[in-house]
């Protein structure tokens, strides 16, 4: 099977008693690369803006690493981030 249709839902109910339902069928593509969790990561991003939950940058970080990893890609990203902001100043 080449392709595989998924179900993805989401459900959310913020401080003030909003709920907030997205719910979705999608391909996975595998032979276009497609990645399961890749698919998950693109719902997610667009249910957290269907609920108000837009960010500068919008795009969830969905790969499988270690706690130690995930900190040491935060500090790079704060490093790197900062240094746009400070080219950009220039």
């Amino acid at each position: 099977m080449d392709n595989q249709k998924f179900r993805i839902k989401f459900e959310l109910t913020d401080e003030f008693g909003n709920d907030y339902v997205n719910e979705s069928r999608v391909d996975v593509c595998y032979e276009c690369g497609d990645r399961e969790l890749d698919v998950i990561g693109e719902q997610l991003n667009v249910f957290l803006k269907q609920c108000g939950y837009v960010r500068k940058n919008d795009f969830i970080f969905m790969e499988d690493i270690t706690e130690e990893e995930y900190e040491a890609l935060a500090v790079y990203l704060d490093e790197l981030r900062s240094g746009k902001e400070s080219d950009a100043d220039e």
